[in-house]
């Protein structure tokens, strides 16, 4: 009898033991936890944007659903006060760019400027991890297609270099390890600082922008026509 005691009292103590105490969680969990926070979110704050000795600081808003994004940049207020957004760009099967005020942007073919290598990547956490948790586990690395993907030691996002674009971010977290910043870097001096004031990663509804047609070119805007991506941002920010 007293046997039969014992045995109640030790799966008792296992059992609160095992409900209470810390629970273990593996380092797969721990990637996929941080990996899921760059599949889908939906953010706002405010970006600044440096070219060639120009800048502009604007509010922005941005959203990603697994494969889909939807970024757009507001003149002032809070996101705009319903304004019409200056720019706005979509990148999901196709990639296209509205620009009301600078309707020349909208001829730019922007499919081999946007990164979409490292985009990608980051379209499915389960995916990803499937296919490459074991390395990124191992090193905190991960190299995919010349894409160089850089983890923290908790598997936090560090780095990302796309040499085809010549793209790289840096991420920059603040107390609590919260997103606090994105720095991307481009070719030709380009500088973009994301700085966040709310960010969800419930999954957004996004909605896509119009497939690019080639808009009617202000008489104003005439004889900017041959201008290359270089020179109409940096036309852009001028005006800005």
């Amino acid at each position: 009898m007293n046997k039969i005691y014992a045995v109640s009292f030790l799966l008792l103590v296992w059992l609160l033991s095992s409900c209470a105490g810390p629970q273990i969680i593996s380092e797969q969990e721990k990637l996929r936890k941080e990996l899921l926070k760059w599949e889908s979110f939906d953010s706002q704050g405010v970006v600044e944007i440096s070219f060639m000795g120009l800048a502009m600081r604007k509010m922005f808003s941005a959203a990603k659903n697994r494969q889909e994004i939807r970024f757009d940049l507001f003149d002032g207020g809070i996101m705009g006060a319903g304004a019409q957004p200056l720019i706005s760009l979509y990148i999901g099967e196709y990639v296209s760019l509205k620009s009301p005020y600078m309707p020349m942007l909208e001829l730019l073919n922007l499919s081999s400027s946007i990164p979409q290598g490292s985009l990608n990547l980051f379209g499915s956490a389960d995916s990803l991890i499937s296919k490459f948790g074991k390395d990124v586990i191992a090193d905190k690395k991960l190299e995919i297609d010349s894409v160089t993907v850089s983890f923290l030691a908790d598997y936090r996002l560090d780095k990302v270099f796309d040499p085809k674009s010549k793209t790289e971010l840096k991420v920059i977290y603040g107390t609590n390890n919260k997103l606090q910043e994105l720095n991307i870097k481009g070719s030709n001096n380009l500088s973009i600082k994301l700085i966040y004031d709310k960010i969800d990663y419930t999954p957004p509804q996004i909605t896509p922008l119009p497939k690019a047609t080639p808009p009617a070119i202000p008489q104003a805007l005439k004889g900017l026509e041959g201008l290359d991506l270089k020179a109409l941002l940096k036309e852009y920010l001028n005006q800005k």
